[in-house]
């Protein structure tokens, strides 16, 4: 058995599909996957499959729009000098290239700025603003920030700094007294879609000033829009669609010096490679130094330029991806037993503090709790990333306890804060207390959605080109989860340079489909290849040297019926022992605890077959041969309830298999023997022995014990004494030799049997198994 690591819930055909199917002339599947998404009028439907765009809104709509169109058109005809003023991430350095091409197209005096993250922290600072104020700025316009920054906006009025702030982030209570606000969410804002990212903010007060959309920004717009995980539906979907379209065209030397160098696969462009390709190496430049070299990527023209900048880039991005892996190795020792809280704060002095949200990302994906994680300087100066999961609304929980905070910011789902490290223990209580009141036990376990049960027949070229209609997908459109249920494994391998991948084959001979699950790598060991597999992932196209095969993208697995792994004949068992799954070491004879102790299982994992049971659900291993197979059919029928899967070593290195049984005359032989050179140490003696009788060492020792048995001999520290008046005892007495044929033939089934043989015998010791095999055999 495999538990899945999430709850599976899949949703049932929707009743209303096959009347939108009709009247879109689509698949029953697509019309489902349509009202999915709560599409379920011909119209609305319509306009999702056949973006256009229409579907965009009048600008000025947004509240403050008409101020700010006003003062940045005095400010470029009064030639004063105006400067963007961005953020770090995707979203921030494309709303600053999209702004600067504006003003650009406008004829305005402009330049930019971007804060350094680990300097001045994130958004607005008042120290920046009276640098630009000096170097001759009269106007800044924040793009993807500054909704919070009511003391610099304050600021910048004393200095007479005018400031213009567009932004798309959570509006507090208190907004600041800039010139002009431009955000969706500002409460008295009747613009009717709120989830713009800062990018497409910039793009509605582009519209506004140049009085036409900035097509040629549609590339910008993607790579924001993507990146910063706003829900693709509405004027986002419209962004997505067309913005990777342009993208596509590579017609910004960076963007294409860039793919080039990272061997970014494409065109044509998916959502994936934005969110997994474009927009991780944007990110970098901010999360490692600053963000600079990012913009300058962007907005050259220089062929020659882009490429030293996309280099700069690309080596900010590998750098960052160890800092990340070692900061979440160094988390993950702070948290152990972190899964007994309902959230997760941690913090480490000297992390760094531009890759905090990734790597409090990687918590939540393994504890999957609400996270912060906190980087502090040598002051104790803490600088931080949130991450939420589904029942908690962060940027509410954290808003009732703002007083903690230096600076506070984002979403539902994300945050940002700056804090003081005496200040944390106090944020980790009250986080706690927010997630306790908020979430249930339930709620600590993910919930996977999946829209589509299909067979691996149902799956091909045609099926993915039908789901492909509803592309882009990321947050609000999701790419369609399918589930795969009770399925055999063809082949199954690890992948990868580090092997961490794991890569298969499923279905019947004749027709399977490839799977590929990424950081999946230890499926190898713990699905067994004759087991039947229920998988859940997403669908995509592999092209392979001119052909096209569906593949399936694995996100989920689960085994729901026992299994058997057969480890017998190895030497260690690392993979057993370091594994996080319970495992209980079934040993028949208790003098083997030392040895199973010796191979590093913990004595708590020891289970003795003839004296204890087992009380909780388990993997088992038996680690040892039984005297009797009557001792191991008890242990499995009076356990069965409790045995998930069996891992079999039967490790007892000496063995009657190989061996013929010694005839009487062979003892006595022996006897005299041993009374003329005793005491002795056998192993100098064994080899004249084997010379004389031809006897394996197997045999020799076999006959050694049987004599001690019978007190007739005495083995210590590895001597042999012959006692002098031992007791008549018939060899029988021995039980060692009496029980001889019993013992091979548990050897022949346990220890040199083949797998098949094995599983056979394991398994009909078990009733409810054996009834199992029953019911599916019936008929054959």
């Amino acid at each position: 058995m495999l538990d899945a690591k999430t709850r599976w819930h899949v949703h049932e055909r929707d009743e209303d599909a096959s009347a939108l199917a009709a009247a879109l002339q689509v698949t029953e599947r697509t019309a489902h996957l349509l009202c999915r998404r709560g599409l379920r009028q011909e119209d609305e439907a319509r306009a999702f499959l056949h973006t256009n765009p229409a579907v965009m809104h009048d600008p000025f709509l947004l509240a403050g729009m008409e101020a700010a169109v006003n003062r940045m058109s005095r400010a470029i005809s009064e030639n004063e000098k105006i400067v963007v003023f961005g953020d770090y991430d995707v979203d921030g350095v494309s709303s600053t290239a999209l702004m600067c091409e504006t003003l650009a197209k406008l004829g305005a005096d402009y330049d930019y700025y971007i804060p350094n993250r680990f300097t001045e922290g994130y958004g607005l600072n008042s120290m920046a603003l009276q640098r630009l104020h000096e170097d001759g700025a009269r106007l800044v316009i924040t793009v993807d920030t500054g909704i919070s920054s009511q003391s610099p906006v304050d600021d910048g009025n004393e200095m007479g700094l005018d400031v213009i702030v567009t932004d798309h982030h959570e509006a507090p209570p208190e907004l600041p007294a800039a010139n002009a606000i431009i955000n969706p969410k500002r409460q008295d804002c009747p613009y009717p879609f709120k989830e713009l990212a800062g990018v497409g903010v910039v793009s509605k007060l582009a519209h506004a000033l140049l009085g036409e959309f900035p097509l040629d920004g549609l590339d910008l717009l993607a790579l924001g829009t993507i990146s910063d995980l706003v829900p693709l539906v509405d004027e986002n979907r419209f962004f997505a669609q067309s913005g990777l379209q342009t993208l596509g065209h590579l017609e910004r030397p960076g963007l294409q010096a860039l793919k080039e160098l990272s061997g970014i696969s494409g065109p044509p462009f998916s959502a994936e490679t934005v969110g997994f390709g474009f927009g991780p190496r944007l990110n970098a430049a901010g999360r490692m130094d600053a963000a600079g070299p990012a913009v300058q990527l962007l907005l050259t023209a220089d062929m020659e330029k882009a490429q030293a900048l996309a280099e700069t880039i690309d080596g900010y991005n590998r750098e960052r991806q160890q800092t990340v892996d070692n900061m979440t190795k160094e988390a993950l020792v702070h948290l152990e037993g972190a899964g007994d809280h309902w959230a997760i704060v941690v913090a480490g002095r000297g992390w760094n503090s531009g890759v905090t949200g990734i790597v409090a990302s990687r918590l939540v994906e393994k504890y999957y709790r609400p996270t912060i994680v906190i980087a502090l300087d040598e002051e104790g100066n803490g600088k931080g990333s949130a991450r939420s999961i589904e029942g908690l609304d962060l940027y509410d929980a954290l808003s009732r306890h703002r007083q903690l905070f230096q600076k506070f910011g984002g979403h539902r789902m994300a945050a940002g804060l700056s804090i003081h490290e005496d200040d944390i223990s106090a944020l980790r209580d009250a986080l706690n207390e927010e997630a306790q009141k908020s979430l249930s036990p339930e709620d600590l376990v993910p919930t996977t959605n999946i829209e589509l049960e299909l067979d691996v027949d149902d799956i091909n070229v045609d099926l993915l080109r039908e789901i492909e209609q509803l592309a882009p997908f990321g947050v609000g459109n999701p790419k369609p989860l399918v589930t795969i249920a009770n399925v055999p494994i063809q082949q199954k391998r690890k992948i990868g340079s580090d092997k961490n991948h794991v890569k298969m084959a499923v279905g019947e001979p004749q027709r399977t489909l490839d799977c590929i699950g990424f950081r999946f790598g230890y499926l190898d060991d713990e699905i067994n290849g004759d087991a039947n597999i229920h998988l859940v992932g997403t669908l995509d196209i592999n092209e392979w040297k001119g052909q096209e095969k569906p593949q399936l993208v694995v996100k989920d697995v689960a085994v729901k019926e026992r299994q058997l792994f057969d480890v017998r004949g190895r030497e260690r068992l690392p993979s057993l022992v370091s594994g996080d799954r319970p495992m209980a070491v079934v040993i028949f004879q208790p003098e083997h605890e030392k040895e199973a102790i010796a191979q590093g299982f913990s004595s708590s994992d020891v289970v003795w077959a003839g004296e204890e049971s087992l009380t909780t659900a388990t993997d088992i291993f038996f680690f040892d041969l039984p005297n009797h197979l009557a001792d191991l059919e008890h242990f499995l029928t009076s356990n069965e309830r409790f045995i998930r899967s069996i891992y079999t070593g039967f490790m007892e290195k000496s063995s009657t298999f190989f061996m013929t049984k010694p005839t009487r005359e062979a003892f006595k032989w022996f006897y005299i023997y041993l009374k003329k050179y005793a005491p002795l140490h056998l192993h100098d003696h064994e080899p004249t022995i084997t010379r004389y009788q031809g006897w394996s060492r197997d045999t020799i020792q076999f006959m050694v014990q049987v004599f001690t048995e019978l007190e007739f001999v005495s083995v210590r520290d590895g001597q042999l004494t012959v006692n002098d008046k031992p007791l008549k005892q018939d060899l029988n007495a021995s039980p060692t030799f009496y029980n001889y044929e019993e013992k091979q033939d548990i050897e022949q089934t346990l220890k040199f049997s083949n797998y098949q043989a094995l599983k056979q015998f394991l398994f009909a010791c078990m009733p409810l198994e054996k009834k199992r095999v029953e019911v599916l055999t019936d008929g054959l």
